[in-house]
């Protein structure tokens, strides 16, 4: 992985959502030039394209927001792309094998519904080591339906590092990612593999889970919960697990308050312009 050259600024470009619609909004530029996905973003169309710098907190400890994030999307005829640039002191990951719960560590998070029907919808989450889960979600309700064994067919990602992944000796700077979603890769319910236009708008939420209590408590915690026989309780495993949330920063770009990540009402909005 490539170490950053360059981080987005930190100049703020972002306007707030009109009252009457108080969901985020972004117009996503087109690229007028390739875009190599690297994640060093270096090239023109990155460097103006809309930034977002409030990214929200949420599930707990509303407003205090200690490791920012910062993200820009762009479009062509083929991809729509993600960047985001990532503070954080303490980079690490646990999991490696692909479709893991990443979830439960150090990831950020895009998840798509461009026709906004709240089901049918996309999710991919990548970690500081460039490793992936992407699933669609096909229902929330009245059951959780969804489909791990769907992937985004020519899915592109990287991940550049400032600092040390897994290293405890350092103080680490954060990390960038980039990556492109083909449209020819979005399963028929979510698209039909059919490229935006420009003035269509499109329903997707960006987030980032920041796990400032460390590789070694999420190591602790999951051999604990393996010694334990299914089912059974543990005061130690609460108390450890209470103590790795408290440390979690859950943020994200349209705010979804208590609902968690998955509420596609309070997805932002993104427009495609030309």
């Amino acid at each position: 992985m490539k170490r950053i050259t360059r981080l987005l600024p930190l100049a703020l470009v972002w306007a707030a959502p009109a009252l009457a619609d108080p969901i985020a909004q972004y117009t996503v530029q087109r690229a007028t030039t390739p875009i190599k996905i690297d994640g060093i973003l270096d090239e023109f169309a990155w460097e103006k394209a809309e930034q977002v710098n409030n990214f929200e907190r949420i599930l707990n400890n509303y407003d205090q927001v200690t490791r920012p994030t910062r993200a820009k999307m762009l479009w062509d005829d083929q991809n729509i792309y993600f960047a985001f640039v990532c503070q954080d002191r303490d980079m690490w990951t646990y999991l490696k094998d692909e479709d893991a719960a990443f979830w439960d560590e150090e990831v950020v998070e895009v998840f798509i519904d461009p026709d906004g029907d709240a089901k049918h919808y996309l999710e991919l989450e990548i970690n500081p080591e460039n490793a992936k889960v992407d699933l669609t979600i096909r229902t929330l309700k009245p059951k959780w339906d969804s489909d791990f064994d769907w992937d985004i067919a020519g899915l592109q990602s990287a991940v550049a590092l400032q600092g040390t992944v897994n290293d405890t000796t350092d103080t680490d700077q954060g990390w960038t990612v980039e990556f492109a979603i083909p449209y020819s890769a979005l399963a028929k319910e979510i698209t039909g593999g059919d490229r935006p236009k420009v003035g269509e708008s499109w329903r997707l939420n960006l987030y980032r889970i920041e796990r400032k209590g460390g590789q070694a408590l999420r190591a602790q915690i999951v051999d604990l919960q393996k010694s334990l026989a299914k089912g059974a309780k543990s005061a130690l495993l609460d108390s450890l697990s209470k103590s790795y949330d408290e440390q979690t920063e859950y943020t994200t770009w349209s705010e979804t308050y208590q609902n968690g990540f998955h509420d596609p009402s309070r997805f932002g909005r993104v427009t495609f312009g030309e």
